[in-house]
């Protein structure tokens, strides 16, 4: 990852926010048109949105407790953390029992999910029931305001949180066809191609269910 990505976290913020702020002051259409083209001239770029959610975590934690699976958040990060790493991934924040991570390259993102959910399964094999971890994944590619190493903007990050936390399953990657279009990678015959509508907005998607036959066949 690009070494320009990385900023102080308190002055990376400060910065953006300053110049939304007095974005948010313009009123002629001209001088409006000048100040997104600055912020995107400074903060945009070209990549691909990774977010997970944790399956089942609301219904659950209700259930059991909230500190039961606040110990579930930890452990899900600490698995997802170099995983994300090791595919030059930027992991930006982890939001209660989301994780939300940067790619350059669409092949990254996907292949960390396998990673991720690879390891998941591995993980559950020492734990019952009550402690296994499974994660749903939406995957989307485009241009995205990214401050630094701390946080990101845009229509894919919106898209890939709805394929993550609304419309995934757990141990399930969604990833859009524009992001399977950026990469290289070959959609298995058995994946199904699917389109949603959200807000007016339609999404095409292919979904990647993981088991752990495909794991095997990954190893």
């Amino acid at each position: 990852m690009a070494d320009d990505l990385h900023m102080n976290p308190l002055t990376g913020h400060r910065e953006f926010d300053g110049l939304i702020a007095d974005f948010a002051e313009l009123r002629e259409h001209d001088e409006m048109e000048v100040a997104r083209a600055a912020i995107w001239e400074q903060y945009g770029v070209e990549g691909a949105v990774f977010i997970s959610d944790m399956a089942s975590f609301s219904s659950t934690s209700r259930k059991i407790g909230v500190c039961h699976f606040l110990k579930m958040i930890h452990r899900t990060r600490q698995i997802i953390a170099p995983l994300i790493a090791a595919n030059n991934g930027l992991l930006i924040k982890c939001d209660a029992d989301n994780c939300y991570a940067f790619f350059e390259h669409a092949d990254d993102a996907i292949q960390a999910s396998f990673d991720v959910n690879a390891e998941l399964f591995r993980h559950n094999e020492d734990f019952g029931i009550a402690e296994q971890i499974y994660l749903s994944v939406g995957i989307d590619y485009g241009r995205v305001l990214l401050i630094g190493d701390i946080d990101f903007f845009g229509d894919p990050v919106n898209t890939a949180s709805k394929l993550g936390e609304d419309l995934a399953i757990k141990a399930e990657t969604l990833v859009t066809k524009r992001a399977i279009d950026h990469s290289t990678f070959e959609i298995p015959e058995t994946a199904e191609r699917m389109v949603a509508r959200i807000s007016e907005i339609e999404i095409k998607y292919v979904r990647l269910p993981m088991t752990e036959i495909d794991w095997d066949k990954q190893a």
